[in-house]
């Protein structure tokens, strides 16, 4: 069996059902889904590292599909708003108000013996949540125990501080996944875990494909560097590209270019934006 190269330095054996069920998640039919694993197939071998492996399948799917692809690519979308995590948080607090939150970021909360630096606070009518994000550049760097016991360290110094009445939970927040320990710990602890595998059924990921979040570095129309001014420009979602496309006029890009990138969006959102 062929030998893979994680981002950590370990090797694995290549898995093409891991390959699958990603593509499907995608939205990719079966016979696009085997076309692209008989290309991959074809050109990996021991000791190619994953990262290759993603470009590979998401090189082929964009030649099939540019929708499907920035649906694949959702995940290396969120690495892409690096390679500080405060985007990460910027990013964060206008998902949760596209959800009915209103949200602030990087605000001092006190705590029973020091002072908190929490980097998201989100509210609505039934509750006030402090949110803690977790930022990696890879997607294979996962949330681990020590990262868990951390977090819910601070919630309790939080909740034994002078502000405790003010707030009702406390989450972590991340763009990758979590382990088996810290999801297990976290649960059983009172952490609320929010990421790319938990909760299985409402991941970071499932809401912002079901409410058209997507961040603006999905859109393979665009050049690094065109998304990189968009997001110096508070510019953190694909639809908020939509709703002002003078943007695009903005950094540069000419009529036929914007034509190209708004089609893309419409066709990403698949008309599930609000």
């Amino acid at each position: 069996m062929i030998q893979v190269k994680k981002s950590t330095g370990e090797n694995q054996e290549f898995s093409e059902e891991k390959l699958i069920t990603s593509l499907r998640y995608t939205g990719a039919t079966e016979d696009q889904i085997q076309d692209i694993c008989k290309s991959i197939k074809s050109q990996i071998h021991d000791g190619i590292p994953t990262r290759v492996i993603y470009n590979l399948a998401f090189r082929r799917l964009r030649q099939i599909s540019r929708p499907l692809s920035a649906y694949y690519g959702t995940k290396r979308a969120l690495l892409e708003l690096g390679p500080d995590g405060f985007i990460f948080e910027k990013y964060l607090a206008k998902i949760l108000e596209n959800i009915g939150f209103k949200a602030v970021t990087n605000i001092v909360v006190p705590g029973k013996c020091v002072n908190h630096e929490v980097d998201v606070i989100a509210e609505n009518l039934e509750e006030r949540i402090l949110i803690e994000c977790k930022f990696h550049r890879s997607h294979e760097r996962s949330n681990d125990l020590k990262i868990a016991l951390y977090i819910k360290a601070r919630a309790l110094d939080i909740f034994d501080g002078p502000d405790k009445a003010l707030y009702d939970d406390f989450w972590l927040v991340s763009n990758t996944s979590f382990s088996e320990d810290a999801i297990r710990y976290s649960t059983c602890a009172g952490l609320r875990l929010w990421g790319a595998n938990f909760p299985p059924q409402n991941t970071l990921q499932d809401v912002i494909r079901e409410n058209g979040l997507d961040p603006v570095t999905c859109l393979s129309s665009l050049k690094k560097g065109e998304k990189k001014m968009l997001i110096e420009s508070d510019i953190l979602m694909a639809k908020e590209v939509k709703k002002n496309p003078n943007v695009l006029k903005d950094i540069g890009l000419e009529t036929t270019r914007i034509k190209r990138v708004l089609n893309e969006i419409e066709n990403v959102t698949q008309g599930s934006l609000k």
